[in-house]
């Protein structure tokens, strides 16, 4: 396994991967979309609003069928009828004020043709234009970004302000090929963040904290130097999201193996705190946003960012208050928590520079070793489709 190449490895990662995610229950067929809301804080000013996430059915994010994602349990259905998809949506969006706030959302890419067809996708945008959203929001990933699908937006929807949100992961090339499973070239993330930008809409990095076969000293590292370094690509907001182990997934397979563990929230404290005012004004907030830190531990997760009983509710305070308006000094307070030992085993953690902290090769092989030595006899596993 020592003398295995880095493709070897990664296309090993991969295979235990997908073969991993076929035991995810699929969603019914009867569930063609979901709605939910919650406050969210936006633009420099950081209004607080309500956003409407809209959730719809697809046969599964193309690049999670191939395994390339190796810690989002993202859902996956039997194929689509569209015009059932179109029904659905359209009842849901009924509920919804003119004016609002509206991310529409498939399992996926909503620019990926192969997930959502163009026609499709157009017959949504058409419903949500006719609610006069104030913001519209949507994911994809850069590989799927063009001018002439972000010119479709801007004609259907002229007069909204429009965000566009990437999974960058990290902007390490091998950390996100081989921990993230992501093969995605560094082009792709800086044409998207071009073609966003000259399109006039917001964009969104999205930025994990924690992946598989970091040490904790590389996973802070590396978060450090991807919101910085999506910074000067042009992102407007560097959102950050610390991971958890979740089922159907090779990371929350590599938790169950005693082989990963999530990051401390207060290494996601030191990490904000370090980067929140680089680039703001004293009249403005920073440019950082974070999500997915307190997940309720269900089925689906089995591992969460934490502290200990004690410091974990205050922790989730002054982060709550962190989102509302990003600057470090929202951050001030908890920074000198003294009531327990977590903040002091974090920075234990992070501190030193040795080989062992960075060797996430090796922590890989091993990883790929043990998903071999468990499954050297299972059936192979067949190609996406």
């Amino acid at each position: 396994m020592d003398e295995m190449s880095e493709r070897q490895l990664r296309n090993l990662l991969v295979r235990a991967n997908r073969a991993i995610r076929q035991d995810r229950p699929p969603f019914p067929e009867y569930t063609n979309s979901r709605l939910r809301t919650y406050t969210a804080a936006t633009g420099h000013a950081r209004e607080t609003v309500r956003m409407y996430q809209f959730w719809f059915r697809t046969r599964g994010c193309t690049y999670d069928r191939a395994g390339q994602c190796s810690m989002c349990n993202y859902g996956i259905g039997p194929e689509i009828d569209p015009r059932r998809i179109v029904r659905s949506v359209r009842r849901r969006l009924a509920e919804v004020p003119e004016g609002a706030h509206i991310y529409l959302s498939p399992s996926g890419s909503l620019l990926d043709d192969l997930e959502v067809s163009p026609g499709l996708r157009e017959q949504l945008l058409r419903q949500v234009a006719e609610r006069r959203p104030a913001l519209f929001a949507f994911e994809s990933r850069p590989e799927v970004f063009t001018e002439e699908k972000l010119d479709v937006l801007r004609t259907l929807l002229p007069d909204t302000q429009i965000v566009g949100q990437v999974g960058v992961e990290s902007w390490n090339p091998e950390v996100r090929s081989l921990c993230h499973l992501k093969p995605t070239p560094q082009k792709a993330y800086l044409n998207a963040a071009r073609m966003l930008q000259e399109a006039g809409f917001a964009s969104i990095a999205n930025l994990t904290l924690g992946a598989m076969g970091l040490s904790q000293k590389e996973a802070y590292d590396d978060t450090l130097a991807g919101i910085r370094d999506a910074r000067a690509a042009g992102y407007t907001t560097q959102m950050v999201f610390p991971l958890s182990a979740k089922s159907g997934t090779l990371l929350g397979w590599a938790h169950e193996q005693g082989m990963w563990e999530p990051p401390t929230l207060w290494m996601l404290v030191r990490l904000l705190a370090r980067t929140a005012d680089d680039k703001a004004r004293d009249d403005e907030a920073g440019d950082l946003s974070i999500s997915w830190f307190a997940p309720v531990i269900d089925e689906v997760v089995r591992s969460r960012p934490d502290g200990c009983d004690r410091c974990r509710p205050a922790v989730y305070e002054a982060l709550n208050e962190f989102r509302d308006y990003p600057r470090a000094e929202k951050l001030a307070e908890i920074a000198g928590w003294d009531g327990c030992d977590c903040p002091r085993r974090t920075a234990e953690l992070l501190s030193g520079d040795s080989d062992a902290q960075r060797d996430f090769r090796s922590r890989l092989r091993r990883i790929a070793a043990r998903w071999t030595e468990l499954h050297m006899s299972a059936t192979p596993v067949a190609s996406p489709s």
